[in-house]
């Protein structure tokens, strides 16, 4: 049961009170401003209201207060902060493995790259909370082997339609199990523009996670490459020609089923790239780092130039 602030009247659940609240001439971020003031540890501005979950999780309004907040507090309070949030996503969400940088840049949580300032290795933090650590600590650039594979060719699914140009290596159109592009057939690659991830993501959720499914069942690894840029990702409802014909969603609901994915399956990735051309190159640095890319996370790596 929850109880009306205003008038002390009483409903089943959070749905109903919404709908009541109207009835005092309140909008529902108002109600909750007004009786469950939160507000941002840096500016002090009142949180804003997206969804009653969000409000009473959210410490900031968006992220450059968050690391405005973690460059000017106390450093004991700040590795406070950043051990606690930690912790609390992973008792409230039951997760097994430690968080991705995707994850941890697709939540208003610090990134891996304050773990390590505060902590010194992000995943040691993790491992003492409870986490399964799915990659360990990376501090120089992921080895590039394309010696190793003369002779032979980068495959590229025949299913493919908008295939990568890749000049400078020989390539062949073969079909493949599962992905757009591979070279070994244990690592697989997955390109998709931004319209595609989300159709992916949505409409077509229930069919990707089946592909995740078989790869795992042949021990292989899908990276999924994005040819887009996270930042802009995250707001690409304010782009335009985003979405495609008929596709109804938002990037709260996108970037969820992509935080389940990484939590269910430890066999797949997202990297999100600049951009067409960003992602033909980080392609044969996947493909040419003779297995070692799976022991790293990708989005931190390109993160911090080190892929």
């Amino acid at each position: 049961m929850v109880k009306c602030k205003n008038c002390g009247k009483e409903f089943e659940n959070d749905r109903q009170l919404h709908a009541h609240i109207k009835a005092h001439k309140l909008k529902v971020a108002d109600y909750y401003h007004q009786y469950f003031e939160r507000r941002d540890k840096y500016s002090g501005d009142l949180i804003n209201f997206k969804t009653k979950e969000q409000y009473f999780s959210s410490d900031f309004n968006d992220r450059r207060n968050l690391k405005k907040w973690l460059d000017s507090a106390p450093v004991s309070e700040a590795k406070k902060y950043c051990y606690e949030i930690l912790k609390e996503r992973k008792e409230k969400k039951d997760l097994e493995y430690s968080l991705s940088q995707v994850e941890l840049r697709t939540l208003m949580t610090p990134p891996i790259s304050y773990y390590n300032k505060f902590f010194g290795d992000y995943y040691k933090v993790c491992n003492h909370i409870g986490f399964e650590n799915k990659y360990k600590k990376i501090t120089k650039e992921i080895p590039f082997y394309p010696n190793l594979y003369e002779g032979k060719s980068i495959i590229i699914d025949t299913r493919e339609t908008k295939p990568l140009e890749i000049s400078d290596f020989p390539t062949i159109k073969k079909a493949l199990s599962y992905g757009d592009y591979s070279i070994d057939e244990k690592c697989f690659i997955e390109r998709k523009s931004l319209p595609d991830l989300i159709g992916t993501m949505s409409g077509g959720y229930d069919r990707f996670r089946y592909e995740i499914e078989r790869a795992e069942s042949d021990g292989a690894n899908l990276v999924v490459l994005i040819e887009n840029d996270l930042a802009s990702s995250l707001v690409f409802h304010k782009l335009k020609r985003t979405f495609k014909k008929g596709v109804k969603t938002n990037p709260s609901h996108i970037f969820h089923n992509i935080r389940e994915c990484i939590q269910e399956y430890p066999n797949v990735q997202f990297l999100f790239v600049k951009d067409r051309d960003e992602s033909v190159r980080v392609l044969k640095r996947i493909l040419f780092s003779n297995g070692e890319y799976s022991k790293y996370d990708l989005q931190y790596a390109y993160d911090n130039k080190l892929i």
